[in-house]
């Protein structure tokens, strides 16, 4: 892979979205700068948050920054935060979610393999819960079309090997590819707005002749869907079961689509009874929101409860 002219050390394209998190996004940023063997240049868009802009961000050499007028999600910020960096003439781009730290090496490890694998497509860390840093959130998985999941290859991290193996499906928690790769494969669709547009990612690279591997060297923690409010908040039940829908529908066959509606609406009829006894009663109208816009096609009707929650 050509590096930047004049360039000893390959540029790296970090793509980076906030919103009402500028604490978590500054120990990332801290944790980015901190890479060895690799050059950062940082795209940080920020869908409008509620604090001022840290002045600090403001004046970074590293940081190119835009913010949006309202809450675009966090697809549309990345798809703008790639714009960012590639007039930067950067080698790679990394999309990273803005609550994670990342180890030293972690860019120079990921970039390594890009560099000497030319069938690479996306390239990901083993992420780890921030909490527990032995225990694995995401390490790539296998695509189980009728259920729509994806199912974990390994647990802890001691479990990991050695190598680089390949993968069906890496996180957009943490996700390296070429910077023409991203233009190629096609933009995020912002339709999903948040959640299951790496699924989609991870297949279009595949469909034109890409491998994916973890990297199981290289480590990112996670702190685990700060932004959207833990995942059982309302904000993660309605996207994620929407999502779940609206991605089966655009990719999947006749057969595992018949499948996986079966399954879906069990997952749904079994949640609506087990949602009150927990003591989330609340949580059943968005899992059946979720459900009605998934079916229906219709991810323009995002409910404004849920970011006036999320303004609070």
């Amino acid at each position: 892979m050509p590096q930047s002219a004049g360039c000893s050390l390959p540029r790296i394209g970090v793509l980076l979205v906030n919103y009402n998190q500028w604490a978590l996004t500054e120990i990332c940023i801290r944790s980015i700068l901190r890479s060895e063997d690799v050059e950062i240049e940082i795209g940080l868009v920020d869908n409008n948050s509620r604090d001022p802009v840290p002045e600090w961000i403001l004046h970074h050499d590293s940081v190119s920054f835009y913010k949006n007028d309202s809450n675009a999600g966090v697809i549309t910020g990345n798809n703008k935060a790639y714009e960012l960096v590639v007039k930067k003439e950067v080698d790679a781009i990394i999309l990273l979610n803005n609550d994670t730290e990342i180890e030293p090496d972690t860019l120079s490890l990921l970039f390594n393999k890009l560099r000497d694998d030319p069938t690479a497509g996306l390239v990901t860390p083993a992420i780890t819960y921030a909490e527990d840093r032995n225990l694995i959130w995401h390490a790539g998985g296998k695509f189980v079309p009728w259920k729509m999941d994806i199912k974990p290859l390994y647990r802890t991290t001691s479990e990991l090997p050695d190598e680089p193996v390949e993968v069906e499906i890496v996180s957009a928690c943490a996700e390296m590819m070429r910077v023409d790769l991203y233009a190629r494969i096609g933009y995020q669709d912002p339709d999903f707005f948040i959640y299951h547009e790496d699924t989609e990612h991870s297949l279009r690279a595949m469909k034109l002749g890409f491998k994916n591997y973890l990297i199981p060297a290289s480590r990112v923690a996670h702190h685990v869907s700060v932004t959207a409010g833990g995942v059982f908040s309302p904000f993660a039940i309605y996207f994620t079961h929407r999502n779940r829908f609206l991605f089966a529908k655009r990719n999947l066959s006749w057969s595992n689509m018949l499948l996986f509606s079966i399954y879906f609406f069990c997952v749904t009829l079994i949640k609506t009874v087990i949602y009150p006894l927990k003591g989330d009663a609340a949580l059943v109208k968005w899992l059946w929101l979720g459900a009605l816009h998934g079916v229906a096609g219709r991810p323009d009707k995002r409910p404004e409860a849920l970011f006036q929650r999320k303004n609070k």
